[in-house]
């Protein structure tokens, strides 16, 4: 009974050890090949390459402001009355020599790519001397403000040059002020020194404005670039007052005369700062 014992727990001391290493053997990972290991590093360097990389372009608040040089073509009424009792019509290119805009953006990046926000310009107007907005020796000025929203896509947000277009509608204001000295007609043939002051006010609609422009990546929220804009609009509605002070006789206010909407378009170009999104 002893001696057939003995052999059996040796052999279960055997078959338990070389289960052990079996098992053992069987947990620690195969060598790879070395097209398995080229096969693995392909993949990872394909996997890095497909990640999609963040874009410059970001989503979020923006900010910009631009200097600009402009023109217009077109009227700033017509069929108005002129100090001699003529019909004429005001030319924007008869009164005024150029302008120097200062537009404002404020907007949101809904997407990269999009853009909405509002735009507002204020303008020195450079007047010309002439019979019917602006006599010889008066003293003359002229401003105008325009706002409204825009939406904008950009083309390129990504890019170190994102070129973008916008379009927008808007209100403009046209203020003027003529103050000076001249003879006004007291009678038949009787003409008295009197000295005339002209507050006007001229808005309408903007119909539509293009702009076009392009934003060079000078820091990751930081860019500069040109911007071109192009509106049609018309003055529709004109206010104001004028005085006249006649030596001797007093000063009396009388109102402006009637005139017609003057249709007309608007230029601007100039460079832009502009804040982006991070």
């Amino acid at each position: 009974m002893t001696f057939m014992t003995s052999p059996f727990r040796w052999t279960l001391s055997l078959a338990a050890a070389l289960g052990i290493v079996t098992s053992a053997g069987a947990q620690e990972p195969e060598p790879q090949t070395e097209a398995e290991t080229t096969t693995t590093t392909t993949t990872t360097t394909t996997e890095s390459l497909t990640t999609p990389v963040r874009p410059y372009g970001r989503m979020g608040p923006e900010i910009a402001v631009s200097g600009n040089a402009g023109f217009g073509v077109g009227y700033v009424y017509k069929n108005g009355l002129s100090p001699a009792g003529t019909v004429e019509s005001l030319k924007i290119t008869d009164s005024a020599k150029v302008s120097i805009p200062v537009i404002a953006e404020l907007g949101f990046r809904a997407t990269p790519r999009f853009y909405v926000g509002v735009w507002g310009s204020w303008e020195k107007v450079f007047t010309k001397t002439n019979d019917l907005s602006c006599p010889e020796g008066f003293d003359c000025s002229t401003e105008q403000w325009r706002f409204g929203p825009e939406v904008r896509y950009h083309i390129a947000p990504d890019a170190g040059f994102d070129p973008w277009i916008g379009l927008g509608v808007g209100l403009e204001i046209l203020k003027s002020h003529v103050e000076g000295d001249t003879q006004v007609q007291a009678a038949p043939g009787v003409f008295v020194p009197a000295h005339v002051d002209t507050h006007v006010t001229d808005r309408g609609p903007t119909f539509a404005r293009v702009t076009l422009g392009g934003d060079v990546r000078l820091m990751r929220a930081l860019s500069v670039g040109p911007i071109i804009t192009a509106s049609i609009g018309s003055y529709t509605v004109r206010t104001g007052s004028q005085t006249v002070d006649i030596t001797g006789l007093g000063s009396r206010d009388q109102p402006l005369a009637r005139v017609d909407d003057g249709f007309h378009a608007l230029f601007t170009v100039g460079l832009r700062l502009a804040v982006l999104p991070l």
